[in-house]
């Protein structure tokens, strides 16, 4: 339980308004018990992206695939307290790390980018992989706080059947303005940024997109408005700031009431 704190009060303490990789994990998934394979993929301009493929126990398989595509800090390793709950629980988790993070290959990153347009690229290779590979399953995304943008670029080229997000971007502008106002940090927008919302408005699967009550960068308003654009989106309101969910929906073990919303979401 203390390692759990510990992960979890870096996690949670970073400053998740920069992008901030870092290289070496702080554990892998068979240190809290989950058998694993890792896979390196190779993105269509020549990186190596690094991934985990975690499967739940067979009696417990909700035949459910979540990528796993996390915010702007740290690596993935930072999130296996997550991947634990989740194939506790029946899903298949694949983990992976963006360029520049974790395992996989080296990029440039200025930590005042808000994104990148090529994380999107690394999405795609690990969900064209994911879907050929691991089959029978629905397959969808777990994305959280920059991630949604990431996911939001990934899917206008790659079909999933369903998005879950938590944190999520309604307009880039609009955020990168907030962390001026909250944060006093001038942050820098890639190419194609003025197109983001449009593209939003494009994604036609199922989507569950998760909020804090106190999340002053993306607002439970701003949710609302992105569950809006289409009959087949829904909210999913915590009492906790920018991703949070897991600390704040859980009751008897780590995050199992954000987790059981999940399963009614992906198994209607």
């Amino acid at each position: 339980m203390k390692n759990i704190l510990l992960v979890l009060v870096f996690l949670f303490s970073f400053d998740c308004y920069a992008i901030k990789p870092v290289r070496e994990y702080v554990a892998t998934p068979d240190s809290l018990g989950m058998r694993y394979k890792q896979q390196v993929l190779n993105t269509v301009d020549g990186y190596a992206i690094n991934t985990w493929v975690i499967k739940p126990a067979e009696d417990k398989d909700t035949k459910t695939t979540l990528v796993l595509t996390y915010a702007d800090s740290g690596n993935m390793s930072y999130w296996l307290y997550h991947i634990k709950a989740l194939t506790d629980n029946g899903f298949t988790v694949v983990a992976y790390d963006y360029r520049g993070f974790g395992e996989s290959s080296d990029f440039e990153i200025n930590p005042l980018n808000l994104y990148y347009n090529e994380f999107a690229i690394d999405l795609q290779t690990v969900l064209g992989w994911t879907k050929k590979n691991i089959k029978g399953n629905k397959t969808g995304v777990l994305a959280f706080s920059m991630g949604t943008i990431v996911a939001t670029l990934a899917l206008q080229q790659e079909k999933v059947d369903f998005l879950i997000g938590e944190g999520f971007v309604y307009e880039p502008g609009a955020y990168v303005s907030k962390i001026k106002e909250l944060k006093d940090r001038d942050i820098v927008l890639p190419t194609g940024a003025d197109g983001y919302t449009s593209k939003l408005k494009k994604i036609k699967c199922d989507m569950l997109i998760v909020a804090g009550e106190k999340d002053k960068f993306t607002t439970i308003e701003e949710s609302t408005k992105i569950a809006r654009q289409r009959n087949n989106r829904e909210t999913l309101r915590h009492r906790g700031n920018h991703t949070e969910g897991f600390i704040t929906m859980t009751q008897d073990s780590f995050g199992d009431l954000y987790i059981n919303e999940l399963i009614r979401f992906t198994q209607k």
